[in-house]
């Protein structure tokens, strides 16, 4: 596996592992050639393909362009199911910072349904042991050793540690079958390097005939990248400070600036850079900065790394155990992420993309993202929930899709004030 530039390095024996699995670019394929960035998708099944409505933008209805198609094999939850993720975004600049303008759906094909059998007393026992981690069992080859206190789920025979490993976290729908479990992100896909209560679906979605249109129907593609993956390690009692903060050595030193011009300029910019939406942009930032060039976090089940609490997104997570979250006030009451559309059941926060996916398109092709006057994406991260029971047609190989949650933390003009 390739080795990534950080500011801290699990070599030194001080860093800690999280649950966390990162995705870096690549430019050839890290032992998984389906996940990738950019580019066209690719399907379980060549001739079933989903509806051309899964690639309209809610907005202006044009078709969008892939920005991540993931292999996500859960090899623990949901060991005979295949399945992969695709988020889609507009380019267009009237479409942006508006709901519809980013999507994801998930593509699902059921193994044979399973008898429910009572289980055997060796069974019964068993059941009491601790499980095996999600991602050592979905990223490892049969030969890989067992795994240890800090399962990873995305961890290879020839890694012990896999950054790809998920562990259950609690999140806003407070998912108590879930934390008795270890979660697992994708099997034998970039993360090989890497029954939840249930209520009625508010509607069940008319499928839409409109066939799965062309490549030539769609916007030019975006840069294609493979997908490689590591387990995030970050120093020990990672949090902001008011020395490390780098919004607050940003505060520091503009509000010596304004010194001069009285006091009310120097209390209007404290103001500005102790807001909660600061203090979280800032947690998020220095999160980032351990591994600079990641640009996707996966932990099915856990929790999404906010880039603002200041949105109606962030309502939709319970972050426990951050003291910095403890302390800001959420744009309104939490609410969860909204149950699957198609099962009723709850959904999980699985994955989410981070800004350097931004730098990554942009670098090498300036014209890549600048299409009817737009001059780049502007998002700060993208979230996306799916159905924590990974629901889809229950006949043997029959491949459907199913349309999941997204969240977009957009960039704001304060952000960008605050980096210049």
């Amino acid at each position: 596996m390739a080795s990534y530039d950080s500011d801290s390095s699990a070599d030194n024996g001080l860093d800690v592992q999280t649950n966390v699995t990162l995705g870096y670019a690549a430019e050839a394929p890290a032992g998984d050639e389906i996940s990738h960035v950019g580019g066209y998708p690719t399907w379980l099944d060549g001739s079933v393909k989903p509806s051309a409505d899964f690639a309209k933008c809610k907005v202006c209805n044009n078709y969008m362009s892939l920005l991540l198609q993931l292999q996500a094999d859960l090899q623990q939850q949901f060991p005979d199911d295949e399945r992969r993720l695709f988020v889609w975004c507009c380019r267009k600049k009237q479409c942006w910072r508006k709901n519809g303008s980013v999507k994801a759906f998930r593509e699902v094909k059921k193994a044979k349904p399973r008898k429910t059998q009572t289980p055997r007393p060796q069974q019964q026992a068993n059941a009491s042991q601790p499980q095996t981690n999600l991602g050592n069992q979905l990223f490892s080859s049969p030969s890989s050793p067992p795994p240890s206190q800090n399962l990873n789920p995305f961890a290879t025979s020839s890694s012990p540690m896999n950054p790809f490993s998920v562990q259950p976290a609690t999140n806003s729908n407070h998912l108590s079958d879930l934390a008795a479990k270890s979660p697992q992100p994708p099997i034998q896909s970039f993360a090989q390097k890497l029954t939840i209560s249930s209520s009625k679906p508010e509607s069940q979605p008319q499928p839409n005939s409109d066939p799965w249109p062309p490549n030539s129907s769609f916007p030019p593609p975006l840069p294609h990248f493979y997908l490689d993956a590591e387990a995030e390690y970050l120093e020990p009692d990672t949090k902001p400070t008011a020395e490390s903060s780098s919004s607050n050595t940003g505060y520091n030193s503009r509000i010596t600036e304004l010194e001069d011009d009285g006091p009310s300029s120097a209390a209007a910019e404290k103001d500005l850079y102790e807001s909660p939406h600061d203090k979280t942009f800032s947690h998020f930032t220095k999160i980032l900065a351990q591994n600079p060039e990641q640009i996707l976090r996966y932990e099915f089940g856990g929790s999404p790394l906010l880039y603002s609490s200041a949105d109606q997104v962030a309502t939709h997570f319970v972050l426990p155990g951050h003291q910095l979250h403890q302390k800001v006030k959420m744009a309104g009451p939490v609410k969860g992420i909204p149950n699957c559309r198609y099962c009723g059941a709850a959904r999980v926060f699985e994955m989410q993309l981070v800004p350097c996916l931004i730098f990554e398109l942009e670098k090498d092709n300036e014209e890549a993202l600048k299409l009817d006057g737009q001059e780049g994406m502007e998002w700060g991260t993208i979230i996306v929930g799916c159905c924590s029971k990974n629901c889809g047609d229950e006949a043997e190989g029959k491949v459907v899709f199913r349309e999941e949650w997204v969240g977009v933390q957009w960039e704001e003009n304060v952000d960008k004030k605050q980096r210049q």
